[in-house]
């Protein structure tokens, strides 16, 4: 049984996994910002509120990794956000953050694309440093 996605538990243990990647820490040297990412509240998908993990990333390190709060979500600078399903696909490698996010699927709510840009290898270490970590998804997204 795995962490509930995007869960506390689920986060604390995505940072830990963000800090044993080489590939991570190389792509993001120069990334010196905190961000907020968001699953978004569907109740059909079985999440009834908003999940957002807040990660605090500096030169390739995962300083803290843990739920978001609302302060957090007004205090960072890049805030991130797609609904369970797309999360999902992007979990399930079937379609990758850049793609995901040049479709409308990932939406950019605040922070720089071109500075974003810059770091599409960092992003995709990101995730599949998160799929390390045994992840339960809500019930309607089995």
């Amino acid at each position: 049984m795995g962490l509930e996605a995007f869960g506390p538990e689920w986060a604390k243990a995505w940072g830990e996994k963000i800090n044993a990647s080489t590939a991570y820490r190389q792509a993001a040297g120069t990334w010196e910002w905190p961000l907020v990412l968001t699953m978004e509240r569907d109740p059909s998908a079985g999440v009834s509120e908003d999940r957002s993990v807040y990660l605090d990333l500096w030169h390739g390190e995962c300083r803290e990794a843990r739920a978001a709060t609302p302060e957090d979500v007004e205090s960072v600078p890049y805030v991130i956000s797609a609904d369970p399903y797309s999360w999902k696909q992007i979990f399930d490698r079937e379609v990758e953050p850049l793609t995901a996010m040049m479709r409308g699927r990932l939406r950019l709510v605040k922070g720089n694309l071109s500075t974003l840009s810059a770091y599409v290898m960092a992003a995709k270490y990101l995730v599949e440093s998160s799929l390390e970590v045994e992840t339960d998804f809500p019930e309607g997204l089995q």
